[in-house]
């Protein structure tokens, strides 16, 4: 009797051990039968809390989530020159559950700039869209002689190695805008000045301690239209809706000339294109909405809307610019 009892609780583990191994091997076509979404997305902010980045992507994510009818779950990740953030993404399950807002930064000037990273920016990632560009605006102290760009430069060029400017941190846009003019503009020889964030170059501008500053278009409104420093010529291709009469360096002697930060939605490489597809539609949806581009208008945030392989292109297109930019530069590795 013992011995029957035995024999069918073997039978029995084994029964489970089957239907156990069955459910594991349906588990992922169930999974790919799901719809997308089907749970909420981790949305990544490889920096801190605060700022156009985090203001972008918590604006964003709310629409998104509306659409999609699951949230947007914003992370802040921030480090090592935004890098841990991005690293997590690029090494995440590529199944459009975990989204990365990267940068200029993470994309196109860390990975030129930095002694090494732990992700390839454009093998580890497949881009989504451009959420939008954020220009920066030439800006001189009030002592400063120049009243227009062409004034600026000819001052410059007659007194080579006398004048500085300041940026916020090495390899930042500000830095980066300084050093592509002094190699788009012969004759031009000045001394960068890195401070400890924009907010600190910026206080230097004012209290006359360096020359001139490139500084985020959005951030500087206020200290222009206040009279504290001076607008010579912004660095988008077209004007600035903020600054409307404030020339584009393209138009004032540089053509071609260009400066934007951006910031755009990534996903982990091998993240099926259908799932890419649909985030790209809803980004690009989102930028029509009025409520969210009266928060960004107001940030300075200028919209993109393009399909994947537009954003792709875009992003190589940096990644090559700024490595140019920073070997004629001679900055070192960081």
């Amino acid at each position: 009797m013992s011995f029957r009892i035995i024999r069918h609780a073997r039978h029995a583990v084994r029964a489970a051990h089957a239907c156990l191994l069955a459910l594991c091997l349906a588990s992922p076509a169930a999974h790919a039968s799901e719809p997308y979404p089907s749970r909420p997305i981790r949305f990544v902010v490889p920096f801190a809390p605060g700022g156009v980045t985090d203001l972008t992507a918590r604006t964003f994510a709310k629409y998104m989530g509306d659409t999609l009818g699951q949230p947007l779950v914003t992370e802040n990740k921030p480090g090592a020159g935004a890098t841990i953030g991005a690293n997590f993404v690029a090494r995440s399950t590529p199944d459009g559950y975990t989204l990365l807002l990267g940068t200029n930064v993470t994309h196109a000037i860390n990975p030129r700039l930095l002694a090494s990273t732990p992700y390839d920016p454009l093998k580890d990632f497949q881009a989504v869209a451009v959420f939008g560009l954020n220009g920066n605006v030439l800006l001189v102290s009030n002592s400063f002689p120049a009243k227009t760009f062409a004034e600026f430069l000819a001052y410059i060029k007659a007194r080579p190695g006398k004048i500085n400017y300041a940026s916020g941190s090495v390899g930042s846009s500000a830095h980066l805008a300084a050093e592509l003019l002094k190699q788009e503009v012969n004759g031009l020889e000045y001394t960068h000045v890195p401070y400890g964030g924009p907010s600190e170059a910026m206080s230097a501008l004012i209290g006359g301690h360096v020359d001139f500053l490139f500084a985020n278009i959005g951030a500087a409104v206020t200290q222009v239209k206040s009279g504290k420093v001076r607008a010579l010529a912004v660095t988008t291709a077209k004007r600035a809706p903020q600054l409307p009469d404030v020339p584009t360096i393209a138009e004032s002697g540089v053509p071609g000339f260009e400066v934007v930060g951006w910031m755009a939605a990534f996903v982990p490489k091998g993240t099926p294109a259908p799932v890419v597809t649909r985030l790209n539609e809803v980004i690009n949806q989102a930028q029509k909405n009025q409520d969210l581009r009266t928060t960004l208008d107001a940030a300075a945030l200028i919209p993109v809307a393009g399909a994947p392989e537009q954003a792709s292109r875009f992003v190589q297109d940096e990644y090559t610019k700024w490595g140019k930019v920073i070997r004629a530069a001679n900055i070192p590795p960081q």
